[in-house]
């Protein structure tokens, strides 16, 4: 059903793709990360992390970096090439650039993130961080009702799937919308520490 649904999008030119992306269309966002250029993605990832990596969550935080700040880096693509073309190298780019600093985390979890705060690596868990009482302030601060909702959900212990029938999107959106979510609270618990 959903192949079936995100057919129509392989008729669509990469201007029409490129205007519903930054239109923050849900089901071309999914056509294009999740499904169109999956593939290529996954190559990518294999080649260049050469190990067991989880790559639905590389291409989503793929995803994130390029739809930050309204779509900016999106908006930087000229038309000169094909879209696929463009991602392909940006990708690359982005890819490389995680595997440098996911390196670079590892080699460096005993030296401070923030100075004069003691040792918080850049992976912690902003659930393990938090009281009760603070987690649930902090969502309550989160600017998108959808991340927020998704994110209760996910603390009161819903599956993907009821939170994406409930929200009336995808599961892929869910996972997008609860890793936004945690990536704020993440900024918000380190600016709250500095």
């Amino acid at each position: 059903m959903i192949k079936k649904r995100l057919q129509g999008f392989k008729h669509l030119s990469d201007s029409q793709l490129v205007d519903l992306l930054l239109a923050n269309n849900e089901a071309a966002v999914e056509y294009v990360f999740f499904h169109h250029c999956n593939g290529m993605f996954s190559r990518i990832i294999n080649d260049i992390f050469q190990s067991q990596v989880k790559k639905e969550e590389l291409i989503t935080d793929f995803y994130l970096f390029l739809s930050a700040d309204d779509w900016r880096r999106l908006r930087q693509f000229e038309f000169r090439s094909e879209l696929n073309t463009w991602l392909t190298v940006v990708a690359i780019r982005f890819f490389n650039q995680k595997k440098s600093s996911v390196q670079t985390n590892f080699e460096d979890l005993d030296s401070p993130l923030i100075k004069g705060v003691g040792q918080v690596p850049d992976n912690f868990d902003i659930f393990d961080e938090m009281s009760r009482v603070e987690l649930y302030e902090a969502i309550d601060k989160l600017p998108k009702p959808r991340e927020r909702f998704a994110l209760l959900g996910e603390l009161a212990g819903k599956k993907s799937e009821t939170i994406a029938s409930e929200l009336g999107c995808t599961v892929s959106a869910v996972y997008d919308l609860t890793k936004r979510a945690k990536l704020t609270l993440k900024k918000m618990m380190k600016g709250r520490m500095k």
